[in-house]
């Protein structure tokens, strides 16, 4: 499974990010409340889509996202 690390803009991860677009402190914990993927391609995709948001719309994702096999 892979799932999507929230990272600044330093790269330093910070948390996982939920099924509601918020960010688990404690992933642990809420592993069933995590965005995950089988596949990398589509935790690629998904990926792609929020850090394009990132940079590109003035309301977009406040943070960077990264693929984590776990």
């Amino acid at each position: 499974m892979y799932y999507l690390a929230a990272c600044d803009n330093d790269g330093r991860c910070f948390g996982y990010l939920r099924t509601d677009n918020t960010i688990s402190k404690d992933p642990d914990n809420e592993i069933d409340k995590l965005i995950c993927f089988k596949k990398k391609s589509e935790a690629n995709e998904k990926v792609m889509q929020i850090n394009l948001g990132h940079l590109l719309l003035p309301n977009g994702s406040p943070f960077r996202v990264t693929a984590i096999k776990g």
